[in-house]
């Protein structure tokens, strides 16, 4: 008989099956629940279905509430992956359409308007699905069969960024202050509200050596690239990436891309995920350049109040106006509040 547990936290036995499980993905790990808690107070609730003890299903969910945007359960926000995760050997349907029962049952209790599942494959369950995004992924050989394959613009690219005297070195910690400085400059540029230096602080304290940083300096030393790196089995993930505008000259982003594809081919990795994009948008031409392929993203988004506006992960035309205002804010200003917006936004 199908059991389903309802728990504020996870721990080792949550882990152990994220772990065993040849479908999960890097956020589904319970150390996200306790990252976004601590960045930006937001509660998680984690479920699962088991059978005489035995763990058949997780659905991982962060209730994120909103004065702007409104209230959405999200599993994962700021992550583009998560959603229900379930062992072969079920019946299959039954324990996914039981998880996401309980994940309505939560959003409805918690006034929700609405409930996001990031899968990374499809599951057999009967919602429509998203077909706008793509997470672009890079298959890793050797360092050299990679880089014959790359245009040849990217190669000059790589090579001037090197002549140019730019060097790429991974960090941990001790580097967060550089990533950040880059990282926050370019969101504001973006007219993005940047994340809280909290959250990769936490990060880097909950999942050592899962998440990395990595920097590339010019020859002054200055870092004028950066990135916070995901390892999480064969895959190397990209998901927070930047580079100084007044450095773009010196390909600095050419620099540090090729360096992880490098690190990956050199230490076993067989994937490069570079992240999602919209279909056709710029970011997603730049990743294909690279070689990338497109992975379909179908993701499902249940409304559970009809009239509520669409979340900003589906329409952020809305907020054109307010993009543009921000591109022209002082960078420490943008980094005093936009901490505190972008704890707000699933994205």
């Amino acid at each position: 008989m199908l059991n389903l547990v309802r728990d504020e936290s996870a721990g080792k036995s949550w882990d152990r099956f994220v772990e065993q499980h040849p479908a999960a993905t890097v956020a589904h790990l319970s150390a996200w629940g306790r990252i976004v808690a601590g960045a930006y107070g937001h509660a998680s609730v984690y479920l699962s279905v088991d059978d005489d003890g035995e763990t058949l299903g997780i659905l991982p969910l962060v209730h994120v509430e909103s004065r702007i945007f409104g209230r959405r359960l999200v599993s994962m926000p700021f992550l583009d992956y998560g959603g229900v995760l379930v062992s072969r050997e079920a019946l299959p349907g039954a324990v996914e359409q039981a998880l996401v029962d309980a994940a309505l049952g939560v959003a409805r209790e918690r006034r929700s308007q609405g409930l996001g599942l990031r899968q990374l494959h499809p599951v057999p369950l009967p919602y429509p699905l998203a077909s706008d995004r793509v997470t672009m992924l890079l298959t890793l050989t050797t360092k050299d069969a990679v880089w014959k394959a790359l245009p040849s613009e990217r190669r000059n690219r790589v090579r001037k960024g090197e002549k140019n005297g730019l060097t790429a070195a991974w960090c941990g910690a001790e580097a967060l202050d550089d990533f950040y400085r880059v990282f926050a400059v370019n969101m504001r540029d973006l007219g993005s509200p940047v994340h809280s230096r909290a959250f990769f602080r936490l990060m880097l304290e909950e999942l050592p050596g899962t998440a990395r940083v990595l920097v590339v300096r010019d020859g002054g030393g200055r870092a004028v690239g950066a990135a916070v790196c995901l390892f999480f089995r064969d895959t190397i993930m990209v998901p927070w990436v930047s580079s100084l505008r007044e450095a773009f000259a010196l390909c600095p982003n050419f620099v540090l891309y090729w360096e992880v594809i490098r690190y990956g081919c050199e230490n076993g990795y067989r994937t490069l995920d570079l992240g999602r994009s919209f279909k056709n948008a710029g970011t997603h031409e730049f990743k294909r350049q690279w070689g990338a392929i497109d992975h379909t993203l179908p993701w499902i988004s249940i409304d559970t109040v009809p009239s509520a506006a669409p979340p900003v992960d589906r329409d952020a035309s809305r907020f054109a106006p307010m993009i543009a205002a921000w591109k022209r804010l002082p960078v420490p200003v943008a980094n005093l509040v936009g901490p505190w917006i972008r704890g707000q936004v699933p994205n």
